[in-house]
């Protein structure tokens, strides 16, 4: 029955004002929105149904999305399979974090699509490469970084990775592991890993381009790389836990750029986003004859200057080779389409327009048509006309340039 009181909500334990559901035998009180929460519900923060509980066991809980308290004396959504895996009501049901589907009643798919069937010892058949079989490499060995996973796009270098008998196609052995179907935090509903396809697609994580596998809903897609990211992580640049936050705006330490998307220590006020989270932390390019290191400027004094472009460094994270000495920018380093596969051609929404991804050297180091410039980033894109073949040194030169050529050629 409804009366006016202030009270706290035994179901989601907030306050309220007025008109709450009580029980005059026990004293129990609830809100009337919160009547009608789900009993069974899937969340984008969690691999596992939660169920909702009157009260959870007494002990100390924090929310798996906003990661305060949650008292165990309210009620609260907690997952069965994770002892201490609980969120608050009024969490759980938010429009970015749940599906709106009510799963009381429902089935649980338990049985998994498995990505490979086994062959034989070391010898599979992926979904993603169905004319041929792959075979497992354990050999710790160093690739040209020419030689790419065909998944996340990134060079094989000392990991087990499958390699096909036939052909030239490879996949790290994680990421032959990739599950068909997963849910992500940064999407709501389930996600579909996708196989890499002569389409490219903008990361809707990190921004990147990419031409390789991806999860995707509809026009949702994330990169292997950033799918395999948590709702909490630990990052060697930061001595405590960053967890994934929406929709605050927060610069990123290691870039400076604002970003809606951050993995953030609100005690430290230390975040990245998610483009500087997947860096990687060694990488190569021709301009040195070394392995470069990511620096987060720990402990670094003195002013650096990139050795490619020969601009100041500033204070943001870069790269260096200890042997000689000399720093560099990241997007000198690893430019704009470090996520394309170089010597394929690729599709854009722009028209049919046929475009290949060019790897450069010193000895190949075209002018970008629109911006003018001969920049020493690891990849270029050529663009093929009827009557002209340009150049493109990054995503945004790509549009700006057949914006223009387009109607010349």
């Amino acid at each position: 029955m409804p009366r006016i009181i202030s009270f706290n909500c035994d179901a989601c334990g907030l306050s309220g004002d007025r008109s709450p559901y009580s029980c005059q035998q026990c004293d129990f009180m609830i809100h009337q929105s919160c009547i009608d929460l789900p009993e069974i519900i899937n969340v984008n923060r969690h691999e596992h149904r939660l169920s909702r509980r009157l009260q959870l066991s007494p002990g100390s809980w924090i929310c798996g999305f906003c990661h305060k308290k949650v008292d165990w004396s309210y009620g609260a959504y907690s997952c069965s399979i994770c002892p201490n895996y609980a969120i608050h009501s009024n969490c759980a049901i938010r429009d970015d974090v749940w599906d709106k589907l009510e799963l009381k009643g429902i089935s649980e798919e338990l049985q998994e699509i498995k990505p490979f069937k086994v062959i034989d010892e070391n010898l599979i058949h992926h979904f993603s490469h169905e004319e041929h079989y792959l075979q497992l490499n354990e050999e710790n060995i160093t690739c040209s970084r020419n030689i790419r996973c065909e998944a996340c796009v990134s060079p094989i270098n000392y990991q087990a990775f499958y390699s096909c008998v036939q052909c030239d196609f490879l996949l790290h052995e994680t990421c032959a592991n990739l599950p068909r179907k997963k849910r992500h935090m940064y999407h709501d509903k389930p996600l579909a890993l996708m196989v890499g396809d002569m389409m490219e697609f903008d990361c809707s994580a990190c921004s990147q381009c990419s031409s390789g596998f991806r999860y995707n809903n509809k026009s949702f897609n994330i990169d292997v790389k950033c799918s395999t990211l948590s709702e909490s992580i630990f990052h060697e640049s930061h001595g405590c836990t960053l967890y994934y936050i929406y929709g605050n705006n927060k610069e990123c330490i290691a870039c400076g750029n604002r970003s809606y998307c951050t993995f953030y220590c609100d005690d430290c006020k230390f975040g990245l986003d998610p483009k500087c989270v997947v860096l990687p932390k060694t990488t190569k390019h021709w301009y040195d004859d070394h392995p470069l290191s990511l620096c987060y400027r720990v402990n670094t004094k003195g002013e650096y200057w990139c050795d490619i472009c020969e601009e100041s460094v500033e204070k943001y994270w870069f790269y260096k080779c200890d042997d000689c000495c000399v720093a560099f920018h990241t997007k000198c380093v690893l430019g704009d389409l470090s996520h394309l596969m170089p010597g394929r051609r690729i599709i854009t929404y722009h028209d049919e327009l046929r475009i290949e991804v060019m790897q450069t050297s010193p000895r190949f180091l075209p002018r970008c048509y629109y911006c003018r410039s001969r920049r020493a980033v690891p990849f270029v894109l050529k663009l093929f006309y009827p009557n002209q073949t340009v150049f493109a040194c990054s995503s945004d030169c790509l549009l700006f340039t057949h914006q223009v050529c387009k109607f010349l050629y």
